[in-house]
């Protein structure tokens, strides 16, 4: 078995961060194409967005709802809606940030 690229486990990885964001808010309280926004995009966008992300590691480190929320809307603004969704429920705060830490810590290696 081959194995998984850094861009294929990262599609993965937002893949499902989008799915489990549209489990846990309802896909009906997204706007529509979100999650297709998010799931249509290629290993490269990704990593792109995995890297401007590990560039902008200190806001991942404290947490920055509105700076990562800008970030994400300057290079996926499907991410952006995401992020405005998760914010507003503390119960999945502690899992977004643990897929942002994921994101940074692929780049990294």
């Amino acid at each position: 078995m081959a194995q998984q690229t850094k861009g294929e486990f990262l599609k993965e990885k937002f893949a499902n961060m989008a799915s489990w964001v549209a489990s846990e808010v309802g896909q009906e309280n997204l706007p529509d194409g979100v999650l297709s926004g998010i799931t249509g995009r290629s290993e490269v966008e990704v990593t792109m967005l995995a890297s401007t992300l590990h560039s902008n590691k200190s806001m991942v480190d404290q947490r920055n709802w509105a700076g990562l929320g800008a970030l994400a809307g300057e290079h996926i603004p499907a991410v952006q809606s995401v992020i405005t969704a998760i914010n507003q429920r503390a119960d999945m705060h502690g899992k977004f940030w643990r897929y942002m830490d994921l994101f940074v810590e692929v780049v990294s290696e």
